[in-house]
């Protein structure tokens, strides 16, 4: 069994001066993503990692915890989400609340897709990921 190496780790439960935010760096990433792709699930080893789902949680508030969390910290911050259209409130939270805060702080995105593959995240929505939020609410 391993050790849980920070507690808690959703986002709308994280307070936002947690010490385990005061590292270089905040993986910020949604729940499905985590599950998908063991390198994200490798990271609670050696970064801080909270997750969300911008779809099943309520978006005002995540934002509002978000731009807690940026505003305390200077860490770079990594987002993964699904490629499935719902997973991109995520990213787009992040970049606004560091614009609320005047964050010129370092920050990366990702898509991780269905299969697992990650990618970078290119601000744009493509058929493929049209087609995995069709194929999952179809239930196949």
């Amino acid at each position: 069994m391993q050790e849980v190496k920070q507690w808690p780790v959703k986002i709308m439960l994280v307070h936002p001066k947690a010490p385990f935010l005061k590292g270089e760096k905040i993986v910020i990433a949604a729940d499905c993503a985590v599950l998908v792709n063991r390198d994200i699930r490798d990271r609670f080893e050696s970064d801080a990692v909270i997750i969300g789902c911008p779809m099943l949680e309520d978006p005002r508030r995540m934002f509002e915890r978000i731009k807690m969390i940026v505003a305390e910290s200077d860490a770079k911050l990594e987002v993964y989400t699904m490629e499935v259209p719902c997973c991109h409130a995520l990213h787009l939270m992040v970049e606004k609340a560091k614009e609320e805060h005047g964050k010129q702080t370092e920050s990366e995105k990702y898509i991780v897709r269905v299969s697992g593959a990650v990618e970078p995240y290119s601000k744009k929505i493509d058929e493929s990921m049209i087609e995995a939020e069709r194929r999952a609410h179809r239930g196949h």
